[in-house]
């Protein structure tokens, strides 16, 4: 079976708002939250 790693980056996970690269989706969705959605407001 072919695994994914040809067209695969170091880091596969690009933000649509500023273009910064993360490696796991998870990182890609906690910085949209972070920084796009509470203007990098973080109190937690």
């Amino acid at each position: 079976m072919a695994h994914r790693d040809a067209d695969v980056d170091d880091r596969p996970f690009e933000c649509d708002l500023c273009e910064d690269e993360f490696e796991t989706r998870e990182e890609l969705q906690d910085h949209v939250w972070e920084v796009h959605e509470m203007d990098g407001d973080i109190t937690t």
